[in-house]
């Protein structure tokens, strides 16, 4: 299966109507910026799925692996805004490593150091 399929399968309410769109990841780059309530399920796994398809677009990619270092250094559990790596299971965690991997090996102008970091937070 390919990390695509992965990230679908493993986080289904990202094919949830209605679909996060490419215009709405493009206007809304950052989504630790992004206000209101926000379904973390659906709207990380639909960055990373972008990420994966546009992968010479270093702005969204850069600010998704920013993302997931800050919900992978939380120790706060029960906080709704970072708390989205203790709301995932061990596959859905191994299939965000999986993503940070990709992008240290696929994207040429990562943040190495910060994917590094992002990774040691989610592995642990």
């Amino acid at each position: 299966m390919s990390l695509e399929q992965d990230i679908i399968t493993l986080f289904p309410a990202v094919q949830e109507k209605p679909q996060i769109s490419d215009e709405f990841i493009e206007n809304n780059q950052n989504i630790m910026e992004i206000s209101g309530d926000i379904q973390y399920f659906k709207v990380v796994p639909a960055y990373m799925l972008w990420s994966i398809k546009n992968k010479d677009i270093e702005l969204v990619d850069m600010h998704t692996i920013n993302a997931l270092a800050e919900y992978g250094r939380t120790k706060i559990r029960d906080n709704d805004y970072f708390n989205f790596k203790w709301r995932c299971s061990k596959t859905q965690k191994r299939i965000v490593i999986a993503f940070l991997e990709w992008c240290r090996n696929e994207i040429l102008t990562s943040d190495a150091e910060q994917i590094k970091r992002a990774l040691k937070h989610w592995k642990k």
